[in-house]
């Protein structure tokens, strides 16, 4: 019984979000990171407002990476705050790269972490990729 009532409690925690996987947060650039997911676009409102004049505002299509697991980022000392259970990050493409090719596919990026910092950042933490390849 104590047994039972043991692994109930567990799953609950694990379900709950409040128990995960004890990794090493990731680290803000200049530190190169690796993930993998599901590349897609999503719809954001873009200038002049971002959301706030809608049938003003630009309609943009965002790339993004869905994670195939949580991450958690480490805070910049003195500047920033950890990120906890991230499941998506932005995506920032240098010209010579597209995402049309992987769009809905898994995936593996190489790149660096960076905060959000301006308004056409839409998730709290962004990957500059320098690297994108499909999934094995």
């Amino acid at each position: 019984m104590k047994t039972t009532l043991l692994v109930i409690v567990f799953m609950g925690l694990l379900a709950g979000g409040r128990l995960h996987a004890e990794t090493k947060p990731l680290a803000y650039e200049p530190a190169v990171v690796t993930l993998s997911g599901t590349a897609v676009m999503e719809d954001h409102y873009g200038p002049p407002n971002f959301g706030e004049t809608p049938d003003r505002d630009a309609k943009l299509r965002v790339p993004m990476l869905m994670l195939a697991e949580p991450v958690d980022v480490e805070a910049v000392p003195g500047v920033g705050r950890e990120h906890e259970r991230l499941d998506q990050m932005q995506l920032v493409l240098p010209s010579r790269l597209s995402i049309k090719a992987y769009v809905n596919k898994r995936v593996t990026i190489t790149g660096t972490l960076s905060e959000q910092l301006e308004p056409g950042d839409f998730t709290p933490v962004l990957i500059n990729v320098q690297t994108i390849k499909p999934a094995p």
